[in-house]
């Protein structure tokens, strides 16, 4: 009886770890053509999750009212990216609902892996080597209903 709940329990646990869902991976030209594009996420999300909804311009920037400060556009699969500007650079929080962790580091891995950034031991944490020094401070993190959500900050 002992077995039978061990292997039932066993069952469930690798059902439960293979319901997450996969990013897909990008093709080498669209990683190339989105070198320089401070948008890349939103191509990305566009090309290979497809839109939900158009880019929502939550409010413009104080300086220039034709500049967004803030936006939010979601995607297929429940996919929601939201960026807020900042004078010195933007906060942007992307929220993968049924995506597991390790997907969100590939995530990371394709579109901000340089050589002046390290993850931590836990890969939850991707930034500068240099604490303070510009550049992308990315974090992965779970929320109540265990989704996980991607924050960061690029700047200086």
């Amino acid at each position: 009886m002992r077995r039978l709940f061990l292997f039932i329990a066993f069952a469930f646990a690798v059902t439960a770890s293979c319901q997450c869902k996969k990013l897909p991976v990008p093709d080498k030209a669209f990683l190339k053509s989105t070198e320089n594009s401070n948008q890349v996420e939103i191509d990305y999300f566009t090309k290979y999750i497809g839109s939900a909804s158009k880019l929502k311009v939550i409010r413009n920037s104080y300086g220039d009212t034709t500049k967004p400060c803030e936006m939010e556009q979601r995607f297929k699969n429940g996919i929601v990216y939201h960026e807020t500007c900042s004078d010195s650079g933007s906060d942007v929080k992307i929220t993968f609902p049924s995506y597991c962790k390790e997907e969100i580091v590939k995530f990371v891995d394709w579109f901000f892996l340089n050589e002046f950034s390290i993850w931590n031991k836990s890969k939850t944490t991707y930034s500068p080597i240099e604490d303070g020094d510009a550049g992308c401070y990315l974090e992965i993190k779970q929320d109540k209903s265990k989704h996980y959500f991607l924050e960061y900050y690029c700047g200086c």
